[in-house]
Parts: structure tokens; sequence; C-alpha cells
């Protein structure tokens, strides 16, 4: 909770990825991808749940043992063609009480804690409708999406937007795993 506003995490994660089979449950450093985006949002000072939205059982599984609440995904929600905005109002259809909405994605395990709350700060603070991570570039990486509750349900694009910077890997394929193991295995 920050400034009464309910603030709950949501980590999309499908079973059926088709460029790099299973990815959410690779082990990075002797864990499974999934944990660290897991220990990230509850390690936040301000996320008040942490939910992982998935169809796939053995993600499930590993989710609840790091402790996360499952959100069980329909598995039309879970093709390659449903965009996160879908995922995401299926999951507000689903869970009653929050002001804003998290999403952290399972394949950015390097995402940094502190530009969570950074993002979150900035969007309660500011008062504006969505904050999303970007690279040194300025592009949007995809690590996390923050978003107030009501605009999950909109279309268009938002005006009251803020960004911040997070250089964590996005990993779609196999050498952008192997870049992340090697990188956090020597601490970066």
């Amino acid at each position: 909770m920050y400034k009464n506003q309910r603030i709950v995490c949501m980590i999309p994660a499908r079973g059926g990825s088709k460029r790099l089979k299973n990815k959410n449950i690779m082990e990075i450093t002797g864990r499974p991808m999934i944990s660290y985006a897991i220990d990230k949002a509850k390690s936040s000072k301000f996320i008040d749940e942490v939910y992982v939205s998935t169809e796939d059982k053995k993600i499930a599984e590993i989710a609840e043992k790091f402790d996360a609440k499952i959100v069980v995904r329909p598995i039309e929600l879970a093709k390659d063609n449903i965009s996160t905005q879908d995922v995401m109002k299926h999951f507000a259809e689903n869970i009653v009480e929050f002001d804003v909405l998290v999403l952290i994605q399972a394949n950015s395990p390097q995402v940094k804690k502190e530009n969570i709350d950074k993002a979150i700060g900035m969007l309660v603070d500011r008062k504006l409708w969505e904050v999303r991570s970007v690279d040194s570039d300025g592009l949007e990486n995809g690590a996390f999406w923050i978003v107030k509750r009501e605009t999950i349900k909109w279309d268009g694009l938002s005006v009251y937007f803020g960004v911040v910077e997070d250089d964590a890997i996005d990993i779609h394929y196999q050498k952008d795993l192997d870049l992340v193991r090697e990188m956090m295995k020597n601490g970066s």
C-alpha cells in the first residue's frame, strides 16, 4: 500500500513459448527464471500481493513454491497472438481489489527492484496513468509496465505516461539466455 493505493503485481507466464521452449522455468544460477520476477515483486516496498497468470501447471507449481498466488489463465489467452493487455484485462476481471497493477515479465530476471519502486512512486506521486521500463536508448524493453486499474481497459494511447530506465535483458532466444546466465553468474 502506498498513499492509499492497493498495489498488486501480475507476472504473465505462459507455458507455450515458441522461440525458447519452457523459458519461464529454465534455470539461471540454480533457480527457475520466474523466481527472480517473484522475488523482485515480493521485495518491493510498495507491492501488496504477487500473482502469476498462467495456463501451465508446472509454472503454477513453481510460482507457488516461491509464494506467488496463481490466476489460472484460460487457454485461449495463452496463444501467440494474445496481447499482454488482454492478459491484464483478464487479471483485472478476476482480482477485485487493487488500484495499481505492476506487470513484471518473467523473462527479464535482471530487472531491478529499485527501478520497479521508482516507477510505482512516479505513477502514484505524479498521478500518471502508466509507467514503462526503457533501456538506456529510451526504447521500451518490456521488463515492467505499471498502470492504474482504470487504464487497463483502454485501447488508446496514454497521455499521462512515464518511463524509468532499467537495462534488464528480455530473454527470447538461447543466445539471450546464455548471455544472462553468464552475466548473473558473474554478479551483474
